[in-house]
């Protein structure tokens, strides 16, 4: 096993001197979509300048982010010589937003996005992903184990698939109390409360470390958000002005029902998984960012015993909350550039 972890001094870098994507317009990138299994989805395509590119990397945002949450990767991904495909993640932003969870099963999102890689002319991709784009990206290795050449996640560690099945209520009571806020999420009361764009707008705001007048947060591990204080939040550093009103303006397209229904698919994922409990190990180059202030994820307890189950497994950790592609984006880029860097050399594939 190959194992390395570096940690990093750079903390609070919302860095405006490293280039982004911009969100009108941006000659690097365009907004295609596709029909994915009779399901729209909208994604941010972008090649490298050459029209030449030595892979094709998928990057998959988490909750409640969008595609563009990958705005300061995708300029350094793509003058890497990397084909770059960010999917707007079912149920969010442009994409198709249906009502039903079982829609949501990673099973199902796992053929989506492999039928837009062959659409795409790929037959191995990279998955690089944050959040719940990483709980899916060990899915889809499991579901479509042919088509991934190698995986990077930010901040979730990965859990093999396991045979016996323990309820969210039983996990958080007896061994993960830091995700007490999932019981919240999937209740159905956070829809309740959150529904105008300013509603939106102030929940985005708690998610990104906004707090009140008086400093205090809107949301803990344990409990959730403080849906009763809402209108209480002064913008975040990591999410404000034309960052907030494009994600504000996103989420209220369908609302937050469609992501929130990630969050009631335990029992349905574990059920399409269980069958690779038996051969449990991820057998590509694996490269995990650890987020070592995150607060729902504690690397005291999570993430320690990956090694076991992923033989070429590369760490780096960043001094950084959840949201370690704004906060530090320098970090992510350097430690994802170091890990591409080992396996693809700088001779670059012809385009289609």
């Amino acid at each position: 096993m190959q194992h390395t972890s570096v940690a990093s001094n750079m903390t609070s870098k919302i860095a405006s001197k490293i280039d982004r994507i911009n969100y009108n317009e941006d000659s690097r990138v365009q907004w295609r979509n596709a029909n994915l299994n009779r399901r729209n989805y909208a994604y941010i395509y972008g090649e490298p300048v050459s029209g030449k590119w030595k892979a094709t990397v998928f990057l998959l945002h988490g909750f409640p982010d969008l595609a563009i949450g990958w705005r300061y990767q995708i300029p350094h991904l793509l003058n890497l010589g990397f084909r770059v495909v960010a999917p707007d993640q079912l149920g969010y932003g442009r994409t198709d937003a249906p009502d039903d969870p079982k829609e949501y099963a990673f099973k199902k999102i796992a053929a989506d996005l492999a039928q837009l890689a062959h659409q795409l002319g790929e037959s191995r991709i990279v998955l690089c992903a944050h959040d719940w784009g990483a709980a899916l990206a060990y899915s889809i290795y499991h579901h479509q184990h042919s088509l991934i050449s190698h995986i990077i996640t930010v901040c979730v560690p990965y859990s093999p698939p396991r045979t016996n099945y323990i309820p969210l209520e039983e996990l958080v009571d007896k061994f993960l109390p830091s995700l007490g806020y999932q019981l919240q999420f999937r209740s159905g009361e956070v829809e309740k409360a959150v529904r105008s764009k300013d509603d939106v707008r102030q929940f985005l705001t708690i998610m990104y470390g906004g707090r009140t007048a008086e400093g205090e947060g809107g949301w803990s591990a344990s409990k959730g958000v403080k849906l009763d204080k809402l209108g209480s939040f002064r913008e975040s550093p990591l999410l404000k002005g034309e960052d907030l009103e494009y994600y504000a303006t996103e989420f209220s397209r369908y609302g937050i029902h469609g992501p929130l229904n990630w969050y009631r698919l335990t029992e349905i994922n574990f059920n399409d998984e269980k069958q690779y409990a038996s051969t449990p190990k991820i057998e590509v180059p694996l490269l995990f960012i650890q987020a070592l202030r995150d607060p729902a994820l504690p690397p005291e307890t999570m993430g320690k015993s990956m090694g076991k189950a992923i033989p070429d497994l590369t760490v780096k950790k960043l001094n950084t909350s959840h949201w370690a592609l704004t906060e530090d984006p320098r970090g992510v880029n350097e430690a994802v550039e170091f890990f591409l860097g080992k396996y693809f050399p700088d001779k670059e594939r012809s385009s289609l």
